[in-house]
């Protein structure tokens, strides 16, 4: 099976061929159009400015992924695109666009929410993984742990109570002033650091629910910088910048890990998967890599450029998927629950 793949949920806009066999998903192609130098200077992703540069993208990073796998829309067997969540007018670029194109072709046509999108990268070097596993979902917009009993669902078990584990990074970034994304720019100043600023204090829930929380490691950011002004300035060499970065950085993957070994055996869980933008931190992978050793987990973390928002990872849920009867009917929703 030759699946298309579309996303745009956010400010990236990607597609991807994919090609399904009775091994798993064979990746042909991937593009994707990043709008990291549109938003920067904002330090954040402004919604109509993401959506207009969808509609600009959209055609030739379709037109890229089907000339990068030597392939023709007519030798497509499915189309798939994020149904949602995300931004409301990124996803309808991508979600209008593969409509009208496999209404044109007669193809069959899947929506995809978004998450299970980033379980499904895990899928291209994974593809025999064992289930149960613990699903660990993080990003700009998600930091959710999910329990999993194969690649098509998704059953919550913790998330975060307010801001999402990649927000931090970025407007640490900014308090910074390092740049615009900062999740790799932070990790770079982390691992340049040859030892970490006073650690950050864990979040304390007064109800006892299981959750995490990431205000108030952002608000702790800065205060210090308030107390220091000078790090505001001093740039990404400065060995305070860097002992800062590194304490935040060793916060997050800390604070991310710490519910896996006891949901773990309580499911019995055969698997840890972590996915999604954050997934790239050289600290979280590492730490990640040690704990399911300790405790006996297989584990899945996709490559870099497969956790990020791509196409890719929309394709090879979509083709696990049963196409639309009636895709015409069909809308994206930005707050798309899973199951919907």
């Amino acid at each position: 099976m030759l699946v298309l793949g579309l996303e745009s949920s956010c400010d990236d806009c990607s597609a991807a061929v994919v090609e399904e066999t009775v091994a798993g998903p064979v990746l042909r192609s991937l593009v994707r159009e990043s709008q990291d130098a549109i938003h920067g200077p904002f330090g954040g992703v402004v919604p109509e400015l993401a959506a207009r540069e969808h509609l600009l993208q959209v055609r030739a990073v379709m037109a890229g992924a089907l000339a990068q796998a030597g392939a023709g829309l007519k030798d497509l067997d499915r189309l798939a695109v994020t149904r949602g969540p995300g931004l409301v007018g990124s996803l309808l670029a991508t979600f209008s666009a593969s409509k009208a194109v496999a209404w044109r072709e007669g193809l069959d046509w899947v929506g995809v929410h978004h998450l299970l999108g980033h379980l499904n990268a895990a899928r291209f070097a994974s593809p025999d993984l064992a289930f149960p596993a613990l699903v660990l979902l993080v990003s700009g917009g998600h930091t959710h742990l999910y329990l999993a009993q194969d690649w098509i669902s998704l059953q919550l078990l913790q998330k975060t109570r307010d801001d999402a584990a990649g927000e931090a990074f970025d407007k640490t970034a900014r308090m910074l002033n390092l740049g615009y994304p900062g999740g790799p720019l932070v990790d770079a100043c982390a691992r340049a650091a040859k030892q970490a600023a006073d650690p950050f204090t864990p979040p304390k829930f007064r109800d006892g629910k299981a959750s995490w929380s990431f205000s108030g490691l952002k608000t702790g950011v800065k205060l210090r910088v308030e107390r220091d002004p000078r790090l505001a300035e001093a740039g990404a060499g400065d060995p305070s910048v860097q002992g800062l970065c590194r304490s935040l950085q060793e916060a997050i993957a800390a604070w991310l890990l710490k519910p896996v070994p006891g949901l773990a055996e309580i499911h019995g869980a055969r698997s840890l998967v972590i996915s999604g933008g954050v997934a790239c931190n050289s600290r979280l992978r590492s730490e990640a890599a040690a704990l399911a050793k300790r405790i006996g987990l297989a584990l899945a973390i996709p490559e870099p450029k497969l956790c990020t928002d791509n196409g890719a990872m929309i394709a090879a849920a979509g083709a696990l998927l049963t196409p639309e009867p009636d895709p015409w009917s069909q809308n994206a929703d930005a707050d798309l629950k899973l199951g919907a």
